[in-house]
């Protein structure tokens, strides 16, 4: 019935062949169903001839098909494991077949059962079994006092020379075992009418403990690691900022000097175009340099002349000249020239015969703002 099953179910009652009256005794139903396990058997043979046949045309490499993927929805993957095995090992796959197989499962099983209770009760170790919220060490205490009559404090003794477990699970039997003439006891636990044994707990603690440990370890590295990215960046960004730092710097310093020279340029420049720039020298030297002519006195070239000696309009307006600079007594005559400018309107020129100086003084001096004038001074 497990293998047929849908195949029966895939073809109607009248496809089988049944009557359509049900049968009026169990004889006449019982002779029918005979005659249809044959077919069934028959059909059986069939399919598995039909599958052998279309596996053989197929190349090496290409899909095979088995038995069991006809029962795909009815069948766990391991019930179809053990047909197709079976089909494999060409073992009879028929209604009868399964049936005895089931059949000497089961007694099998039973068999082993029956064993197990037989060598469990052949033990001297006593046993419960284990509820929930039993812990194996009370389950122990109480044995070893209540009934095998062990001081309290020498039953402590002997359960902390042997090994406890604290994952029971309800179902599971605790074993225990005294011999008094030894002194000797001892306790382990089984897995019982339980799914699980203490060890396959622990052990599923264990590796629940690991992957946790693992995941705390992977989120520490991923965390050390974003860590050690933030201080690199930190570190480059401090770097940056040192540069940028030392750039301002520079630039401050840059600046500074900017504008010192700005400021400079700025005073030369103003000091240039409100002062008066003037080459002051005896007539008889610019004669032979040949500043002045000879005859008429006028400038011929002032190529030789530096006018590297400057009056501030701002703060002065007069030139005080001593006759000994230019190789003199005293000094009788000034002359300003060019000539464009005129003694008396634009500038006065005076001299002492007590001391022997001489003075210029700028009458106007917007007028002479950014000039060069050659001062020929005469005995």
């Amino acid at each position: 019935m497990v293998v047929l099953g849908p195949v029966a179910c895939s073809q109607g009652s009248e496809q089988l062949g049944f009557s359509k009256p049900t049968p009026a005794t169990p004889e006449e139903l019982l002779a029918e169903l005979k005659e249809h396990q044959q077919r069934i058997d028959q059909a059986t043979d069939a399919v598995l001839k039909r599958i052998n046949e279309f596996n053989a045309s197929r190349k090496p490499g290409e899909r095979t098909i088995q038995f069991g993927e006809i029962f795909s929805q009815d069948f766990t993957d391991a019930q179809r494991d053990v047909l197709n095995q079976m089909i494999t090992e060409e073992k009879d796959v028929s209604y009868k077949s399964l049936l005895e197989k089931i059949v000497a499962d089961r007694d099998t099983i039973q068999n082993l059962q029956e064993k197990v209770m037989h060598l469990e009760q052949s033990l001297p170790d006593k046993f419960v079994v284990a509820k929930k919220g039993d812990r194996q060490h009370d389950l122990a205490m109480n044995y070893l006092v209540n009934e095998s009559q062990v001081d309290p404090a020498k039953a402590k003794e002997l359960l902390s020379q042997v090994d406890q477990t604290d994952e029971l699970v309800p179902g599971n039997k605790v074993w225990f075992a005294y011999d008094p003439k030894q002194d000797v006891f001892r306790t382990y636990v089984t897995r019982g009418e339980a799914n699980q044994t203490p060890l396959a707990v622990r052990r599923a603690l264990q590796r629940k403990i690991i992957s946790e440990r693992d995941e705390a370890r992977t989120e520490r590295d991923s965390a050390q690691s974003e860590r050690d990215a933030a201080r690199a960046e930190v570190s480059q960004l401090q770097q940056v900022k040192a540069g940028l730092e030392s750039d301002i710097a520079a630039l401050q310093q840059n600046k500074a000097a900017l504008e010192a020279s700005v400021a400079r340029l700025s005073g030369d420049l103003s000091f240039r175009q409100n002062s008066l720039f003037y080459h002051a020298a005896n007539v008889r030297d610019l004669k032979e340099r040949g500043v002045l002519s000879g005859v008429l006195k006028r400038v011929q070239d002032v190529k030789p002349v530096n006018f590297d000696t400057a009056l501030d309009l701002r703060e002065n307006t007069t030139i005080t000249l001593e006759p000994r600079s230019f190789g003199l007594e005293h000094i009788g005559r000034v002359r300003v020239l060019p000539p464009i400018f005129q003694e008396g309107r634009d500038f006065r020129v005076e001299t002492s015969e007590e001391t022997g100086i001489a003075r210029v003084t700028i009458l106007d001096p917007e007028l002479f703002k950014g000039k060069e004038v050659l001062l020929a001074v005469g005995g």
